[in-house]
């Protein structure tokens, strides 16, 4: 995935641009604010107030901020790359484009402006333009840890799958430890078709943080691996094992859970919004079994007698125990309360 933050996704200049490649992202365009000597504070106020209108996705409401503010100032670049980015938001790619290359010329240390250019290059499928780009955005800052994902992820478009490989390992070496960098890699691999690579870096990504494999449930670039065994089987496991001396607690229901029937698995987020528990909305279904994410970790299981069964978990120093037995105890009993009316409401709608 190409980054500038980011993923080489589904690129097209749409700008929602990436850090993965393949067919997944090529440049969020976080777009930063690089250094240019110090302006009235009048400009900086109008560069401010526009950079946050684009970063809340309101490129129509930053346009007349950034016309007013290059009329006075034609030869402001970061003005003009910030109007760059405004117009490709709302896809007036040409004069986007034109800001773009008009600010590079006033100001070639922008990196977030090569950075914009390696994605409209990539995009483009002129890979080669892509890394002159993304070249150029390294040597202006030779530290930054996307300059090996971007390339890795050119590279491997173009198929060069050892030096992209080098780049991609050294991206991790500089993030150890770090479940995104993992995944970075694994979804630049899996846009690319390589699916061993990409379920071996998925994999790492799982073992340092869960949430990885729902990510990997929604990212396009892993579509392609949806028949791979190997692939399936990792998303179907969930090898999670609470910490030593966690909070655990677990409860049975006469209803077992299914993926296709979200009567158990509906009524424990209903009583978690019920009761006020804080969660994750976005809840992980499998085969077996599924999970929520919150100051509480809750799985939904089927029993081998046919049961549904909830278990619970938390870090010990999430909470003391006697908030963590008044918090579980209120959740099984309000998950009791909404089966039943889930019954009750299935009985009424019978003729």
């Amino acid at each position: 995935m190409i980054s500038a933050t980011p993923s080489i996704r589904t690129i097209r200049p749409t700008w929602n641009l990436l850090a993965r490649p393949a067919a997944s992202a090529l440049l969020l365009l976080a777009i930063l604010a690089t250094g240019t000597p110090p302006l009235r504070a009048q400009t900086e106020r109008s560069l401010a107030q526009a950079q946050e209108l684009i970063d809340a996705r309101k490129p129509q409401q930053a346009l007349p901020l950034l016309d007013a503010l290059l009329a006075r100032e034609p030869a402001n670049a970061r003005g003009l790359l910030l109007r760059s980015t405004a117009r490709f938001l709302t896809d007036d790619l040409d004069g986007g484009k034109k800001d773009l290359d008009r600010a590079l010329e006033l100001d070639p240390t922008l990196r977030q402006g090569w950075l914009n250019r390696a994605a409209l290059e990539v995009a483009g499928k002129r890979y080669d333009a892509a890394l002159a780009a993304f070249a150029r955005a390294e040597v202006l800052d030779p530290k930054a840890a996307d300059n090996d994902l971007n390339i890795g992820a050119v590279l491997l478009l173009e198929g060069k799958l050892e030096p992209s490989s080098a780049r991609f390992a050294s991206y991790v070496a500089k993030r150890p430890g770090t479940a995104d960098a993992e995944y970075q890699v694994a979804s630049n691999y899996a846009g690319a078709g390589y699916s061993a690579l990409a379920v071996e870096h998925l994999k790492r990504a799982i073992q340092l943080d869960e949430r990885s494999r729902l990510r990997a449930r929604v990212d396009a670039n892993f579509s392609g691996l949806a028949k791979e065994k190997r692939f399936a089987e990792l998303l179907d496991t969930d090898a999670y094992r609470p910490p030593p001396g966690a909070h655990r607690a677990s409860r049975s229901y006469d209803v077992p859970y299914d993926p296709q029937d979200d009567q158990l698995l509906g009524s424990v987020v209903e009583a978690m919004q019920v009761i006020g528990e804080r969660f994750d909305p976005r809840v992980e279904s499998a085969t077996n079994w599924a999970l929520i994410w919150g100051d509480l970790r809750i799985k939904v299981t089927r029993t081998a007698d046919g049961k549904g069964l909830v278990e619970v978990s938390a870090a010990a120093e999430r909470m003391p125990e006697a908030e963590w037995r008044r918090r579980t105890d209120k959740l099984f009993q309000a998950i009791v309360f909404q089966l039943y009316n889930r019954r009750a409401a299935s009985v009424k709608r019978k003729p």
